[in-house]
């Protein structure tokens, strides 16, 4: 197989005998028909970076058969591919196929990398606990989530854009915080719990219209709960100017940086016990948010948002809401509307 594009950008051809595509991700994937006429398997399995004490999943692959056109005789089954597909625990597979995507970066595709850094953010992605006055969860007087920078996201019952759009106060914070609370071994074994205890909150990040903005995110192993991180944000892509794993060292570290043809997209890992470097120009104006791509992490807290406010001009400024927005209530009205649209549609064709 050969790797040509990932979140809509195009990356240099890498070929390889296995991908590892994470929640949120996707890819664009040549396959050349080049082999004996028969049939093939295709496989997948998950990949789980979680420690592997834990194994309490799916273990089941997921398979189809490629068939080749022609005249010819099926002497045997077709081969499981044993040998290529990595196991569920394979983390440095996982790590080394990443290693391998880059972008395109030529004349006619060319990327453009902030050089000059306006925003920088150091962000921990953890798992957490919550503690629970009077033992009032029901687990007991603490139960589990996940935080950003040891803030545990919490929905607001009004949402985020349009009470910035209609300046509702009282919905948010505009204080997400560029640093974490504290500084520990964020990848050691046998941290203290009290350090897992999270805050909750509604804080959001704002930044100015084309700030060029980098964040280094941490895994942490609070609760031993290292893990891959698919961290995704809406409303841009970013560049992948570098990963590694342990602790992010500020001093040897960025001198690593590829900030030549580093992977566009919009969705990255987190590596277990690692860290990515991220860099993107906030051209977008509006309400983004910002969120881990497995879901029970994200509804556990693992999120938060970015505002990037309107530039100068029209064209610079976020859009007027549209004259009605369909409540929550309505959407599988909507949904249901739109649906029978479509169908009538297909019908008359």
């Amino acid at each position: 197989m050969t790797v040509v594009g990932m979140d809509g950008a195009y990356t240099k051809p890498a070929v390889t005998s296995y991908i590892t595509i994470g929640p949120g991700q996707t890819m664009d994937v040549l396959l050349t028909a080049n082999q004996s006429l028969g049939r093939y398997y295709m496989a997948a399995r998950r990949y789980s970076s979680e420690d592997t004490e834990v194994t309490a999943f799916s273990h089941i692959n997921v398979t189809a058969i490629l068939r080749y056109k022609g005249n010819y005789s099926l002497a045997s089954p077709p081969v499981f591919p044993s040998d290529t597909l990595p196991s569920f625990y394979d983390y440095f597979a996982a790590a080394n196929f990443l290693a391998q995507l880059k972008s395109l970066a030529n004349e006619e595709y060319p990327i453009s990398v902030p050089q000059y850094i306006s925003t920088r953010m150091f962000i921990t992605a953890s798992l957490n606990e919550l503690l629970c006055a009077n033992d009032s969860c029901a687990s007991g007087d603490s139960k589990i989530a996940t935080s950003l920078s040891n803030l545990s996201w919490v929905n607001p019952s009004i949402d985020v854009l349009f009470a910035y759009y209609r300046n509702i106060s009282g919905v948010y914070t505009p204080d997400f915080p560029n640093l974490p609370p504290s500084w520990y071994n964020f990848t050691g074994d046998d941290l203290p719990t009290s350090l897992a205890v999270a805050a909750e909150g509604t804080k959001v990040k704002v930044l100015n219209f084309n700030e060029t903005v980098e964040i280094i995110f941490q895994g942490t192993n609070l609760l031993k709960g290292s893990e891959t991180h698919p961290m995704h944000l809406h409303g841009h892509s970013f560049y992948v100017v570098g990963s590694g794993f342990k602790n992010f060292d500020n001093e040897t570290d960025p001198q690593g940086y590829n900030l030549i043809d580093p992977p566009k997209v919009n969705t990255f890992a987190v590596p277990k016990k690692g860290w990515i470097t991220i860099r993107f120009t906030a051209n977008n104006p509006g309400v983004w948010y910002w969120h881990c791509h497995i879901d029970r992490h994200m509804s556990w807290g693992m999120s938060t948002a970015f505002i990037v406010l309107n530039g100068d001009t029209e064209e610079t400024s976020m859009r007027p809401p549209p004259s009605y927005m369909p409540p929550c209530t309505d959407a599988s009205n909507v949904a249901l509307k739109e649906t029978a649209s479509f169908f009538a549609d297909i019908n008359q064709i």
